[in-house]
């Protein structure tokens, strides 16, 4: 795992530094001092642990960044801040040497044998809370930072390209106007179309289908009895207005014929009593 950390530790290097800090970036006690960020320009995890960083080419070994520290195993892309406040003993990523902030300065980092180069970098004479930084991480164009972007990308945008062609082109908010009105109008109108042909489409469904079809006899009406004719009326009447659809109160009239048989007299199966 050493061995995969540390194999791209080259592709690290100086991304932006601030020298004479009055009211920029503070550390992690609240106090103002020259910071200096890396960053690793690789699409690997790196870790500097025991690579070195100085101000002074005669002294690469000038401050050994600690081992075994999770944060200085640096993410791909991503960057780490040291603090040039000369108290080391304040934590890992406090240097134990300062900035010059009325001269240039020059910074080295080194590989863990205290000799092969990394990455150096000479920072001119700037105003206060003014940093000095690649254009774009890892890039090889500096130049100097008014707004300063200590542990994060460089080039930030400022601005929206396609915003600012809309404000161009409408600088009175009439066109976004029309455009929201026009949006919100068009949903409206597709919901109201949906729910209407919902509302269509459900009472087709539910609808009970009326029986329209007539049913033409050829019986003679002289050969039925009246009582029937006025009964066959009624039902028909009742089929074509939809008027009841309980089958227990439909009334069925119908002729029914007895034809008598003494055998099936009860008085003939009385005994009857004998005289005396």
């Amino acid at each position: 795992m050493s061995t995969t950390l540390s194999a791209q530790v080259t592709r690290t290097c100086f991304n932006e530094i601030l020298v004479n800090n009055k009211t920029n970036f503070i550390d992690d006690y609240a106090q103002r001092s020259s910071w200096i960020e890396l960053f690793n320009a690789s699409f690997n995890v790196v870790d500097i642990g025991g690579c070195f960083l100085s101000n002074d080419p005669n002294n690469p070994t000038m401050y050994m960044i600690p081992k075994g520290d999770v944060l200085t195993k640096i993410q791909k892309r991503q960057h780490v801040v040291f603090f040039a406040d000369g108290h080391a003993s304040k934590g890992n990523f406090h240097l134990n040497f300062t900035l010059d902030t009325a001269g240039t300065n020059t910074l080295y980092f080194y590989n863990t044998d205290g000799k092969t180069l990394i990455d150096s970098v000479t920072i001119p004479v700037l105003e206060a809370d003014l940093s000095y930084g690649r254009l774009i991480d890892g890039e090889a164009n500096w130049g100097v930072f008014t707004r300063v972007t200590p542990s994060t990308n460089n080039l930030t945008l400022d601005s929206n390209e396609k915003v600012d062609k809309f404000a161009l082109n409408d600088p009175d908010g009439v066109g976004m106007s029309l455009s929201a009105v026009a949006v919100v109008f068009s949903v409206l109108l597709l919901l109201s179309l949906f729910f209407y042909w919902f509302a269509v489409a459900f009472r087709k469904a539910t609808t009970k289908p009326k029986m329209r079809d007539v049913v033409h006899s050829n019986i003679p009406a002289e050969g039925i009895p009246g009582e029937v004719i006025a009964a066959i009326s009624a039902a028909i009447y009742e089929m074509e207005n939809d008027v009841h659809d309980i089958e227990n109160t439909i009334i069925t009239i119908e002729r029914t014929r007895r034809t008598y048989s003494p055998w099936s007299s009860k008085i003939y199966g009385l005994r009857k009593l004998p005289r005396k």
